[in-house]
């Protein structure tokens, strides 16, 4: 039975996080972590000035562990001065960081957050196995720097409201979205009315709708998220 695992963890054991946290007045979302043969391709979500974003990608471009940084979408922030910039990052895992620890025993990483000096890290494991043998490289490394915020199986979400791995904000957003019509036609709602209900911007709220739809499409059709070309 797979194990869902939330954790939070110091930016000092998540170099690329650490990288971004370097710049102030910037947020980060991380989308997902696709493996490769000689690291991981995250692709994040930074929010901040278009200088910060920009001096940001250069400092990422001249990190020893980063091979290659392509912001592939940039979205205005309503009301803000603002942007979201989606990253495609090559990275090349250290090899004290808790992202290998957690490939390394067959986690997924789901997502994400970035909290000031800290980072909020959702991910799953086939099972209980592969859940002690992440807890035996924290040990080994000596990893003491992180909470375990949740821990459960997978038979749990029916009572956790949460069928296809949604976040609660994917999962609001979603169920908003249904109950208002925007998936009728003609469309009942807009997405800036939605985010308005839920006092976010038309972008974030677009942004959580489309990761809500996008994890139910292939949880439902049991397609693997696989990196596109």
């Amino acid at each position: 039975m797979s194990i869902m695992v939330e954790f939070t963890v110091s930016v000092d054991r998540f170099e690329l996080g650490g990288l971004i946290a370097e710049r102030d007045g910037l947020d980060a979302e991380l989308e997902r972590i696709i493996p490769t043969e000689h690291g991981v391709i995250p692709y994040v979500w930074v929010t901040g000035t278009q200088e910060n974003l920009d001096t940001l990608a250069e400092s990422l471009a001249q990190s020893e562990t980063v091979s290659s940084v392509t912001a592939l979408d940039d979205l205005a922030v309503n009301g803000s001065e603002k942007t979201q910039r989606l990253f495609r990052i090559d990275w090349v895992l250290p090899e004290l960081d808790i992202i290998k620890g957690i490939i390394n025993a067959d986690g997924v990483i789901l997502e994400g957050q970035s909290l000031k000096d800290y980072w909020v890290i959702r991910f799953r494991f086939p099972d209980h196995e592969h859940v002690a043998e992440f807890y035996q490289y924290l040990a080994d490394q000596e990893i003491t720097d992180f909470q375990i915020d949740s821990i459960y199986e997978l038979q749990d979400r029916s009572e956790r409201g949460d069928q296809f791995d949604l976040t609660p904000d994917q999962r609001e957003a979603i169920t908003l979205a249904a109950q208002r019509g925007y998936f009728s036609t003609p469309r009942e709602v807009t997405l800036s009315e939605l985010g308005d209900e839920l006092d976010i911007t038309e972008q974030a709220f677009s942004q959580r709708l489309r990761a809500a739809t996008e994890k139910i499409i292939l949880s439902a059709l049991n397609i693997p998220n696989i990196e596109p070309r």
